[in-house]
């Protein structure tokens, strides 16, 4: 009986770690950060860092290019937020080098007051930005405002991502536009946090010790039998 015990113990135990491999996502991988390729620059002659509220229905955004395809599982933006409120998070074609002007993306959360200024993330997303297009990033409120940051006039650039010092306007929470472009370049923040996909030794290991189980429920069912 000891054995037996022993044997279902180990069988349950690699199905629990086959099943923790299968769930957990890969590190989490930031593709791109304005805030940390703009801030140490924020003294630099010509250049200059503020912080500036919007109230409700209207925001500046980042506008982005892209060299290659690149899909993200996170978009994040500083911002503080004035008031309780849903907040959109908005992706366009930029109408800034000759696109469309078509929203591609939009996602609704809703936030707490916050005066601190901070990151707000969208829930797990899956979104392609494909190499040669611009995008307009960024989000608006339904609440009293929202305070986010913005370095003039610099461009910033990690790998396949350009953040260029034009930024969008948005405009409209219930019917979101873009356009107006100005001059500076907001804080906004795109993630790979991976996708709960295992790898292939994570499958092994589920393989094995779904085998297991079958196998020992067959015995039982064949004891069982042999009893009766």
């Amino acid at each position: 009986m000891s054995a037996k015990r022993n044997t279902l113990l180990a069988i349950a135990a690699i199905s629990a770690a086959a099943a923790t491999a299968l769930a957990a996502p890969a590190s989490a991988n930031t593709l791109f950060d304005s805030q940390v390729l703009g801030e140490p620059h924020c003294s630099d002659a010509g250049s200059f860092c503020t912080t500036e509220q919007r109230n409700a229905g209207n925001n500046y955004a980042a506008v982005l290019q892209f060299s290659a395809d690149t899909t993200v599982n996170q978009i994040g933006l500083w911002s503080s937020v004035g008031g309780d409120q849903d907040i959109k998070f908005l992706i366009f074609d930029s109408a800034r080098n000759g696109g469309s002007g078509n929203l591609l993306f939009s996602q609704t959360k809703s936030f707490a007051n916050n005066d601190a200024q901070a990151w707000l993330y969208t829930d797990a997303i899956s979104f392609t930005f494909l190499a040669g297009h611009t995008y307009d990033v960024g989000i608006l409120g339904n609440g009293r405002t929202l305070t986010g940051r913005w370095i003039y006039p610099n461009d910033l650039t990690q790998g396949a991502v350009t953040e260029i010092g034009h930024n969008a306007n948005f405009n409209n929470y219930e019917l979101p536009t873009t356009g107006d472009y100005a001059g500076v370049s907001p804080w906004v923040q795109l993630n790979d946090n991976g996708a709960a996909v295992p790898e292939p030794a994570s499958w092994a290991l589920m393989i094995v010790g779904f085998g297991l189980s079958g196998a020992a429920l067959r015995r039982r069912a064949a004891l069982v039998a042999v009893a009766a």
